[in-house]
């Protein structure tokens, strides 16, 4: 029996195919904002995934097509997939199979190692496929923290953002600004706004990390106010990635909006007690 044969009798438990954080992991990540860990997801199971998140959106791609026709149908795909009305984002709350892959409690006991947190409970999901810069679909991310955007009142969360391929240094992979989880809270990207001038002191106390390729299965971890950027990706390649928040069970809702929590019937400053935000790892 092939891995992928395996695999797909395998619903419950995935942590065969996960692996583990280590002291060291904990002590970069709380000195450097992030960490990189390599080899932490399998190869099979990031194919599965893919599989899933093509299903989901009508992305079939991999690679920017030749054939006009094609090409075509590629951008179609993007702009149909774009007005979801949740966009990339929640594909947990349609597929049990998603569901079932980001509650799995490998991911969550890594993200209460790092965050040294005894309860998780997972918050978000995103697909991150960054288009080729030749399907004129492509973008860039400017500098920005991912707290500002969490409905959540303390920033008791981690990022899981995982290479679905491999990602090469041309392929847009995140670089971050080292120690700046220290930070005080910033912006949100998407408003055009450039951190570089409004928070200047932040460039000149922080440095820029160095730009990385993240091989298939890798991960990197970074804490919610742990400032980030990602450039364009000038290959004809698409960057199959997705990203997943983890937050202390002791996080309460805000009332913010977002995708994954909005219309779910939260009550603002009260627990996230509700099925879509499951508690993925207790250490009690």
């Amino acid at each position: 029996m092939s891995a992928a044969e395996k695999l797909e009798r395998v619903y419950e438990d995935l942590s065969q195919y996960i692996g583990d954080v280590t002291a060291e992991h904990v002590r970069q990540f709380w000195r450097d904002g992030f960490v990189q860990i390599n080899d932490f997801v399998a190869p099979e199971l990031c194919d599965r995934v893919v599989d899933h998140f093509t299903n989901w959106t009508g992305l079939r791609w991999k690679e920017w097509p030749s054939d006009p026709a094609e090409q075509e149908a590629f951008r179609k795909a993007i702009d149909e997939a774009s007005k979801k009305p949740k966009w990339f984002f929640a594909i947990r709350q349609e597929d049990p199979w998603m569901f079932n892959y980001v509650t799995q409690r490998k991911f969550g006991e890594a993200v209460a190692k790092l965050l040294k947190v005894k309860e998780v409970k997972i918050l978000t999901e995103t697909l991150h496929a960054k288009m080729p810069g030749a399907s004129g679909r492509g973008r860039s991310f400017p500098w920005h923290q991912d707290f500002p955007w969490l409905p959540i009142d303390r920033a008791q969360a981690a990022q899981t953002w995982i290479a679905l391929v491999d990602v090469t240094e041309d392929m847009g992979p995140m670089q971050h600004l080292i120690g700046s989880h220290r930070s005080m809270p910033g912006i949100r990207d998407g408003f055009g706004e450039d951190a570089t001038k409004l928070f200047p002191e932040l460039f000149e106390e922080y440095h820029v990390s160095q730009l990385h390729a993240v091989p298939k299965g890798g991960v990197v971890f970074h804490h919610a106010m742990t400032w980030h950027y990602s450039g364009e990706n000038v290959t004809d390649r698409v960057r199959w990635a997705m990203s997943s928040y983890r937050m202390s069970a002791t996080c309460r809702y805000t009332g913010a909006m977002n995708f994954n929590t909005d219309g779910l019937g939260l009550v603002p400053n009260e627990l996230f007690n509700h099925p879509n935000f499951p508690t993925v790892y207790s250490a009690n």
